[in-house]
């Protein structure tokens, strides 16, 4: 038996969903206290009581975070470090896998930055880093993943809710020069990529790259101009944020050199027209 923490978000949602990874959600009053100072002792217990089932791998994903910035440090630090932090350190020694989840922007931005998401999840990686290294129990596995899109509507404080709030209502779209580099994966191809490296049984951090990235001044004109209102975008109109990916390119790991991964520019058109058709009447009222 698998468990996801954090099954309401998109990627532990389809976890769960998804049959092949048989993992199941855990509820949240399970886990509700678990950033408290002392709370890997508790997380031991409860999967101590799992822990005797015959299973070759034996996996916790966390998926819980929080990512939009403008909420407080204190609440992105107690979900996206100390939770995931306190998981690894009392599971990992009944032998559990522990997945936990970051993005790319750790290695674009790292610790300097004042975004509290990429802030903390940049922690978290360095302490799996070297937790990785140090301990005798089962080791973990962070994984820094892309943008995501697919599986319900896209989050409206990011770049491609606030695309699609545009075109939904037909208003404006100011940005910045657009020069951004942005890699955008399909929920479905992720999982893929995800049980492959599941099945790898590595550990330590690694990038979940596809390494085919556009910049959003590419994605928004195509998606504007695909929903015949090119009229709306206004590039250069917004101010360019001085730290951001401008030229790296990240290479595909070669553990997922075989698998497929759809077209960024038709794959974001498709799944917007879904969110239109599917989430309209909505979109219209937000």
């Amino acid at each position: 038996m698998n468990f996801v923490v954090g099954a309401k978000g998109r990627l532990g949602r389809v976890i769960v969903n998804t049959p092949s990874f048989q993992a199941i959600a855990l509820n949240r009053p399970v886990y509700a206290n678990w950033w408290r100072t002392g709370s890997a002792d508790a997380v031991s217990r409860f999967f101590e009581r799992y822990s005797n089932e015959e299973q070759e791998a034996r996996v916790i994903y966390v998926c819980a975070g929080i990512l939009d910035p403008s909420l407080a440090m204190d609440e992105h630090h107690q979900i996206n470090f100390l939770l995931a932090k306190h998981i690894v350190e009392g599971a990992s020694k009944l032998g559990w896998r522990v997945l936990t989840f970051g993005t790319i922007m750790e290695k674009v931005i790292g610790l300097d930055t004042s975004n509290p998401y990429i802030l903390t999840k940049t922690k978290l990686s360095e302490f799996i880093r070297e937790y990785s290294i140090k301990t005798r129990n089962t080791p973990p596995l962070h994984i820094r993943l892309h943008t995501l899109y697919g599986a319900g509507l896209p989050s409206p404080f990011m770049f491609l809710g606030q695309v699609l709030d545009a075109i939904a209502k037909q208003i404006s779209f100011e940005m910045s020069s657009g020069n951004q580099l942005r890699e955008y994966h399909h929920i479905n191809d992720e999982l893929k990529a995800i049980s492959t490296l599941v099945a790898a049984k590595i550990n330590g951090i690694i990038e979940l790259n596809h390494g085919n990235p556009l910049t959003l001044k590419e994605i928004a004109t195509y998606l504007f101009k695909e929903f015949n209102c090119l009229e709306l975008l206004k590039i250069g109109s917004a101010s360019t944020p001085l730290k951001e990916n401008y030229d790296l390119v990240f290479e595909r790991p070669p553990l997922l050199s075989q698998l497929t991964f759809r077209e960024t520019l038709p794959g974001l058109v498709n799944y917007l027209h879904l969110c239109k058709e599917n989430h309209g009447e909505l979109l219209c009222l937000n």
